[in-house]
């Protein structure tokens, strides 16, 4: 193979794999007939006429009428997903709060208050998995809910640590949107989605439960030594961030998961993004490179090492991964 053909046939790799089955040998026979003896490289025209032939038959292929029932079953995947996740980071972070150490009367009477606030999450997922539309309007009046509650907590916080104490985030208007939007977009998904209780169906009930308790367990575990053994320096590592990463990397194989991720980046973005932001202004960013780096070494292995769950879509149930 020569260097030119290497060349156009890692440019091809913007193509969908599908397209370079049925098409690579005939394209790679037109681009080196159209170059001409002793050339090494690709002409920039040719690279942006290939790359935007990728780019139009990838966008036709997500947005066009055959991805339909991939974006249905996609909906109905992240409907599930979303009020889970929130469901196992608030058991985990709960951890030290129910922890028996800190059962005296103040701590008791906080270790109620967080089981009575963590009860609207599975009570949701159950509607949501009989299949029952009383779901979206459950998580539409929790996520009313629970902005209306952490805004009366933040001001009462205020009133007796003071609008300037470091553990005070400032109330504005924005701040207040900027909390409701895991819960604005969990309604939001449960409202849209057609059936949500076929997405727990396509990623399988029980591999959908094994992720949720080994997450549980592990994030109520690190947050109970971290509470018995308050770090020194930065931040901990983060082991929701590489538990949504290997997530990630197996729901990347298959069209619907890759879709799934992306209804998902509203609900990732609102509860990671402004920290990870943030890190580096703090000076800790070598911490922060290193978590970034452990994110994608685990995304990559996740999706190159393991089977992607489910079979693909419920209206096309043969496996694509």
């Amino acid at each position: 193979m020569s260097p030119l053909e290497a060349r156009y046939r890692r440019l091809l790799a913007c193509y969908p794999r599908e397209h370079r089955a049925r098409h690579e040998e005939e394209m790679i026979g037109v681009l080196l007939a159209a170059a001409g003896p002793g050339r090494e490289h690709p002409d920039p025209r040719e690279v942006f006429d290939v790359v935007k032939g990728g780019i139009l038959i990838r966008l036709q292929r997500s947005l066009g009428p055959e991805a339909a029932a991939h974006w249905r079953d996609a909906l109905n995947v992240a409907a599930i997903v979303a009020p889970l996740h929130l469901l196992v980071l608030s058991l985990g972070s709960s951890a030290p709060v129910l922890w028996p150490g800190t059962w005296e009367p103040v701590g008791f009477l906080q270790a109620v208050l967080v089981v009575v606030r963590l009860l609207p999450y599975p009570l949701i997922l159950g509607l949501a998995l009989r299949g029952s539309r009383w779901a979206a309007a459950g998580a539409w009046i929790w996520a009313a809910a629970e902005s209306a509650v952490s805004t009366v907590s933040t001001m009462e916080i205020m009133k007796h640590l003071g609008p300037d104490a470091p553990s005070v985030h400032p109330l504005t208007p924005g701040g207040v949107a900027f909390q409701a939007v895991p819960g604005c977009v969990v309604a939001l998904l449960l409202t849209l989605a057609p059936r949500p209780a076929e997405g727990a169906a396509l990623i399988g009930h029980r591999r959908l439960l094994h992720w949720s308790v080994a997450a549980v367990l592990s994030l109520a575990a690190l947050n109970v030594i971290t509470y018995l053994l308050p770090p020194d320096g930065p931040d901990g590592l983060r082991v929701d961030l590489i538990l949504i990463a290997m997530a990630c990397g197996v729901a990347s194989r298959t069209p619907v998961g890759r879709r799934a991720i992306l209804l998902m980046v509203p609900i990732l973005a609102s509860l990671y993004a402004v920290g990870l932001l943030a890190g580096p202004l703090r000076d800790a960013w070598p911490h922060y490179l290193l978590q970034t780096l452990l994110v994608a070494v685990f995304f990559t292995v996740a999706r190159r090492g393991f089977r992607p769950y489910g079979s693909g879509t419920v209206s096309s149930p043969e496996r694509l991964g």
